[in-house]
């Protein structure tokens, strides 16, 4: 029997287009601005009814959550997996601290290295936001330099051997950091820092972060990043710059990087080396990869339960009673019921908790685009004419 195809169906006026439009934008902004006001309204009652220790580990949320998103940007967007991230990191909390220190502890006596301009600076009479915000810059932007000229050269490599090149960018920072002594005090570290990181601050560095990547993800440079992660040689085939994304990925999430590096600086008031060792760096591509490598909402959540549970899971250290049954003193319980909800997650779900997919803004704003997209796509496709798209009526439309 032959089959006669039909012409395919007018799209929709230009009416209905701006309409779907129009309802997928108001439906974004209503859930930007309530996500944003639960936030709002979260802070405040932490600002107001939580302890001092309550409000650093809040805090301390929100700087990991930028340093598991700026670390998304490179290994999970464009699969270069790098374990150099806390270099960056180091970068920013010793720049960010020699911005703020007070200029009686960085001296001649006590950094005798450090350049005249910095050692006369003296930012004690700036508000301690505008401080921490000039700090927060200096610290990103110094660490955003050092990754476009190291990532020149690195981001032209792929698999282990760009692991391996960043690990050894790690230990360059690290040791200078240790034996440049008339800089940053070698293994003293810098101390007397200014403790200007607040909830507020540190949350909404967060947010641009999160914002940030979630931005770029949907551009042109994020589909570029995508694509190049999923098949290299397609990438380059179709014309896509690997270098170019690569690098610009490697830079945004050094920038952001040293930024958490300056609050977490300004948080604790202390720097040392040990604290950007091989110990932080897994633990930070433990919260990416929990979450989901490829995925800024898991980056954000693997974060979350990466700093709070092994604070809360410290009380069953102390003993605890199931039961009949009563337990004393187990040290390095928590630990181990860490690792071993860490190995059931790879088990049984390997992609991480949300594998490269976004929830929340994320989910709604691609549904919006998606919607816009079509719109747009039905608004300015022309009319067929009734005999394009038919079928032939000949013996090769029959079917049998």
């Amino acid at each position: 029997m032959a089959t006669t195809g039909q012409a395919r169906p007018l799209p929709p006026p230009s009416g209905v287009a701006v309409r779907r439009r129009g309802i997928g934008a108001w439906g974004q902004l209503v859930t930007i601005a309530l996500a944003l006001g639960l936030l709002v309204l979260f802070l405040l009652y932490a600002d107001t009814a939580f302890n001092a220790y309550r409000q650093q580990l809040v805090t301390l949320v929100a700087i990991n959550a930028i340093v598991a998103v700026s670390l998304t940007l490179t290994s999970g967007f464009t699969g270069v997996f790098s374990l150099g991230q806390i270099a960056f990191l180091a970068i920013g909390a010793y720049v960010g601290a020699l911005m703020t220190l007070p200029p009686q502890w960085k001296g001649r006596t006590l950094l005798p290295e450090l350049p005249t301009w910095l050692a006369t600076l003296d930012l004690s009479g700036w508000p301690g936001g505008l401080a921490l915000l000039a700090a927060c810059l200096a610290g990103g932007g110094l660490a955003a330099v050092v990754a476009f000229v190291v990532g020149i050269p690195l981001m032209r490599l792929s698999g282990h051997y760009v692991a391996v090149a960043t690990m050894g960018l790690l230990i360059i920072v690290n040791q200078v950091a240790v034996n440049w002594d008339g800089v940053t005090r070698g293994a003293r570290g810098l101390a007397q820092i200014p403790r200007h990181t607040s909830v507020w601050a540190a949350y909404a560095w967060a947010v641009l972060t999160v914002y940030a990547a979630w931005r770029l993800r949907g551009s042109p440079y994020g589909r570029a990043m995508i694509a190049s992660r999923e098949n290299l040689i397609a990438a380059r085939a179709v014309g896509v710059d690997v270098l170019r994304s690569r690098l610009l990925a490697f830079v945004v999430g050094a920038f952001f990087t040293g930024v958490a590096g300056a609050l977490q600086a300004h948080q604790i008031g202390t720097v040392a080396p040990n604290a950007f060792s091989f110990a932080t760096t897994f633990a930070v591509i433990i919260m990416v990869v929990l979450g989901g490598i490829g995925s800024v909402s898991g980056a954000v959540v693997g974060a979350a339960i990466l700093t709070l549970a092994p604070e809360y899971l410290r009380d069953v250290e102390d003993g605890m009673d199931l039961g009949p049954l009563s337990f004393g003193a187990l040290y390095g319980l928590s630990q181990i019921i860490l690792a071993v909800g860490f190995i059931l997650v790879m088990v049984f779900r390997p992609q991480g908790l949300f594998g490269d997919r976004e929830v929340g803004l994320g989910v709604l704003s691609r549904r919006g685009l998606g919607r816009g997209r079509t719109a747009a796509a039905a608004e300015t496709t022309p009319p067929l004419a009734a005999d394009v798209g038919a079928a032939p009526n000949d013996e090769r439309s029959q079917t049998r």
